[in-house]
């Protein structure tokens, strides 16, 4: 496996998971982007809202680099669309970006 890739895919991990544990969503600082330093990154909840289960979009809005993350918990707030959202909706919402693999 390829060291370098494998640390990019461990930084966009993180950033992950420091979103999914932030208790002050929508109230995140700002993230920079693993993959152009940027800072600005955006991300989206989508899942089931009564059982709190979903996934999370987390992407730069810069370079369009990001990660899907599944069965992640969703927040409290409105920051998740249901799975139920148009595909319109989620793609307003989320953009076409390049997925990092580790």
């Amino acid at each position: 496996m390829n060291k370098r890739k494998k640390k990019l895919f461990d930084s966009w991990f993180n950033l992950a998971a420091c979103i999914c544990g932030d208790k002050n969503l929508p109230d995140l600082p700002v993230l920079n982007c693993p993959s152009c330093g940027i800072p600005g990154i955006d991300f989206q909840f989508v899942g089931d809202i009564p059982s709190k289960i979903g996934y999370l979009s987390v992407w730069c809005p810069s370079c369009l680099h990001g990660i899907i993350i599944s069965r992640v918990g969703l927040p409290d707030n409105d920051r998740a669309l249901p799975f139920a959202a148009s595909k319109e909706e989620i793609v307003r919402r989320i953009p076409n970006f390049t997925h990092v693999h580790p």
